[in-house]
């Protein structure tokens, strides 16, 4: 996975004006963010996922590409402001060869990314958070697997106050549909019925650091 990654994320940054040690730089600097060792499911993992989802729905550009390889670059679970650092830390490592409004239209999908902000209407946005959602809609194993390695990034925090607010989180999910493009529609009831088990095993007070 590592060095195909890698060589689509240099032709993404050549398509994009950088120079060839321009963008193996960056490769290096992005990749050694996204493999720190206490990132258990936000790393390369998610990223090549998400690159996975945009490419079967058929709809992807360069811009929601560049979103998906940034918008987690910066993830500190003891920090508020991740999506924001992320945009911040995009900006001034391609200002120097990316177009201004290429880098505004990534910086505005990285920030539909943080899910305490309202959602938008536009379809390029709704898009990219159904691909950043896409882990709710796996089968069972996958997002027992996703919820475990979410809880091991947050092992700085007590059993009751993460299960507290990760219930809280997850059933912010069900007030509306999980998804907005008609793509992952399909895949509404799957990603509904992954939450609702979760959050019956968060009320029955199941461990999730195994």
């Amino acid at each position: 996975m590592g060095n195909d990654l890698e060589s689509r994320f240099l032709h993404w940054c050549l398509a994009k004006k950088a120079s060839e040690p321009e963008a193996e730089e960056l490769w290096s600097s992005l990749s050694a963010l996204y493999q720190e060792p206490h990132r258990r499911y936000h790393n390369l993992n998610h990223i090549a996922a998400s690159l996975g989802e945009l490419d079967a729905t058929g709809k992807g550009t360069a811009e929601l590409e560049g979103a998906i390889w940034f918008h987690d670059v910066i993830y500190d679970p003891t920090r508020s402001d991740n999506e924001e650092a992320s945009m911040v830390w995009f900006e001034n490592a391609t200002a120097g060869w990316m177009a201004k409004q290429e880098r505004s239209a990534i910086v505005r999908l990285i920030s539909v990314t943080d899910f305490r902000l309202p959602r938008s209407d536009d379809a390029t946005e709704a898009l990219m958070v159904d691909i950043d959602l896409a882990i709710l809609s796996t089968e069972w194993p996958a997002y027992d697997a996703y919820r475990r390695a979410v809880r091991r990034e947050y092992a700085h925090v007590p059993d009751e106050a993460f299960r507290v607010g990760r219930a809280r989180v997850m059933a912010s999910f069900l007030e509306k549909p999980v998804y907005r493009t008609a793509f992952f529609e399909a895949r509404e009831i799957q990603a509904r019925e992954n939450i609702s088990r979760e959050l019956d095993e968060l009320a029955s007070v199941q461990p999730l650091d195994a």
